[in-house]
């Protein structure tokens, strides 16, 4: 807009020149100038220096070499846009230059009437003020609107750590959960016996359960952006890591799969963090185990604490029918572990090896 209010001025200013010379039926040297002036003042619109070289040039030669006092005033009201627009070093220059005219026009006292010395200072210290406030202003909007593009960003960040969140809730909480009742009711007609049977429909009942109230968990998180107290986390295998490797290996059995599980005699020494990290990691591998594998031979857990890092094991032996496809390649579970563990300096391998599928999680100890 500014743009255009410019080049509109300039035209203004240049058809007032054509009429003066169309009147006067002659064009002078003070008149090609002056086109030349107003060239340069147009070139504000896109090239501030290339447009102020042109008007100091044009201007300089006008008040010098033609006693013009009509130049030196439009250089001076130009200063305003110089001002607005140049850098520190162009604008002392130009002002430099200004100063110069004017004592030229001063000692010369042919362009001056009494006193103009004076009305040249004051409207050069008024468009020096008013280029100065358009660029505080064009600033201070572009502040604005740098400031509005980070507030954007990071709303965008908000609710993308929103989405992470629910989508956390449905894959660590409801999809785990659900895939084991999944795997029971399959498996409830084919049960030998009432024991084997009373296991699936437990199992059945608890995991409806805990869907149940992950699904709770979740509404609370979309409708007020926390969870409950009766979320996931409260819900699922609460209690130290070791404990909640023996409840996975109790599923792993239910479902018909000969589980070892090899802990330290010694506790652990785990942050919260850590050991929270690498709980949903072995809920995921052996979710995997009974969602992709539910015929493996066996399965192997086992978390070795070392001098510097804690290994976290979880292992299949595929059947014969089942080859080695094991837990699959994964998808985002897999991924949100590898995310979540390198966040705490931690590595996380799995593929299939010569008798499954093995995954391997590793943590430097203490870390955070």
């Amino acid at each position: 807009m500014v743009r255009v209010l410019l080049i509109l001025t300039v035209a203004v200013l240049v058809c007032v020149n054509l009429g003066f010379i169309i009147a006067a039926r002659e064009f002078t040297r003070s008149d090609l100038l002056a086109l030349v002036l107003y060239a340069g003042v147009a070139a504000f619109a896109w090239n501030s220096l290339v447009a102020t070289c042109v008007v100091m040039v044009a201007g300089g030669v006008g008040v010098i070499f033609l006693g013009s006092g009509g130049d030196l005033l439009e250089m001076t009201i130009a200063l305003a846009l110089v001002s607005a627009t140049c850098v520190p070093l162009v604008l002392s220059a130009y002002a430099t230059l200004l100063v110069v005219l004017s004592v030229h026009t001063v000692v010369s006292g042919t362009v001056l009437a009494e006193g103009g010395f004076y009305g040249v200072a004051a409207i050069a210290v008024i468009a020096l003020l008013a280029g100065l406030t358009f660029r505080i202003v064009a600033a201070r909007e572009a502040i604005l609107i740098a400031e509005r593009g980070r507030i954007m960003n990071e709303l965008g960040l908000l609710a993308h750590a929103e989405q992470e969140k629910i989508a956390d809730e449905l894959h660590d909480g409801i999809a785990h959960d659900l895939t084991l009742v999944l795997f029971h009711a399959r498996a409830l007609p084919l049960q030998p016996d009432d024991a084997a049977r009373t296991v699936s429909l437990t199992t059945i009942e608890h995991s409806a359960e805990r869907a149940f109230t992950s699904i709770q968990s979740l509404l609370a998180l979309i409708r007020d952006g926390e969870t409950s107290t009766h979320g996931a986390g409260a819900t699922r295998y609460d209690g130290r890591l070791v404990d909640v490797l023996s409840s996975l290996a109790a599923l792993l059995r239910n479902a018909g799969i000969a589980t070892v599980v090899t802990v330290p005699p010694t506790t652990l020494p785990l942050s919260p963090v850590i050991e929270r990290i690498l709980t949903e990691i072995a809920i995921e591998a052996v979710t995997n185990i009974i969602k992709h594998a539910p015929n493996s031979r066996s399965a192997r857990i086992v978390i070795d604490g070392r001098s510097e890092v804690v290994e976290l094991v979880v292992a299949n032996v595929a059947s014969s029918a089942s080859g080695s496809r094991g837990a699959a390649v994964g998808g985002r579970g897999m991924v949100r572990s590898r995310q979540r563990l390198e966040q705490v300096s931690g590595r996380l391998a799995a593929g299939p090896d010569s008798n499954g599928w093995l995954l391997r999680a590793t943590v430097p100890v203490g870390g955070e």
